[in-house]
């Protein structure tokens, strides 16, 4: 009798201990992936300057004519060299560079 017992609890006690190793694991594999991608974004973000084709989030395509650094906002031209069509968009709001 106590010799089953013992049996059921540790068969118990190791499906506890696979459940949590494959959580911790799972976590795992889903925080370093964001990660790398958030130091990637990151870069491409410290790396625009004016001149620079971008994507906005929306989909806008447009070549980044200014940067404001008191408001963090870029002015891009949507339009052609020969009409110019200007835009304000925020930081953020690039999704990425062309």
């Amino acid at each position: 009798m106590l010799n089953l017992l013992s049996i059921e609890w540790n068969n118990t006690y190791t499906m506890y201990i696979i459940l949590g190793v494959f959580l911790v694991v799972m976590i795992v594999m889903t925080i370093i992936p964001q990660r790398k991608q958030k130091k990637k974004q990151e870069a491409m973000m410290n790396s625009i300057q004016v001149g620079d084709k971008i994507m906005t989030i929306g989909g806008i395509v447009g070549v980044i004519a200014e940067y404001d650094a008191m408001t963090d906002q870029y002015v891009i031209n949507v339009g052609t060299e020969e009409a110019p069509t200007m835009m304000k968009i925020v930081k953020n709001a690039i999704r990425t560079k062309l």
